[in-house]
């Protein structure tokens, strides 16, 4: 990967990052508490540890993003059945709900980055094919 590349797939974060927080607004979801609630839904038990790992998030950003989840009722938490000690999170129905509520928006964010994508590559592609031609 380039170094072009990597300011490209930068671009598509930012961009992606921007919509999906002004379409979640009206869900009450910021990025990270939707990141963290897809994840929670998705894996019922995770520990705060597994969820900061596998969404490469801070733990502190984290645990902001659950108490939220927690506070609004989509999330709560357990302790471990297997380790008392260990916290694990599990979605409440109102938090799976608002997981499939959320999902057309972040469905619609993702084809719109997809034209973002192809859209890009055919504009490096017509801009290399061209510096080609004029440096020949």
């Amino acid at each position: 990967m380039s170094a072009s590349d990597v300011l490209s797939t930068l671009r598509l974060a930012a961009l992606a990052q921007d919509r999906l927080a002004g379409a979640l607004r009206g869900h009450g979801l910021t990025v990270d508490r939707w990141r963290v609630l897809e994840h929670v839904v998705a894996a019922p038990g995770a520990s705060m540890s597994d969820v900061a790992d596998a969404l490469v998030m801070a733990p502190a950003t984290a645990t902001r993003a659950v108490d939220a989840l927690v506070e609004t009722g989509a999330v709560y938490r357990a302790a471990d059945p297997a380790d008392r000690r260990r916290v694990v999170l599990h979605p409440t129905a109102a938090g799976a709900a608002l997981r499939e509520g959320a999902r057309p928006l972040a469905e619609a964010v993702a084809a719109e980055l997809e034209v973002a994508a192809q859209t890009a590559s055919a504009t490096a592609g017509r801009a290399s094919a061209t510096s080609g031609r004029t440096s020949s």
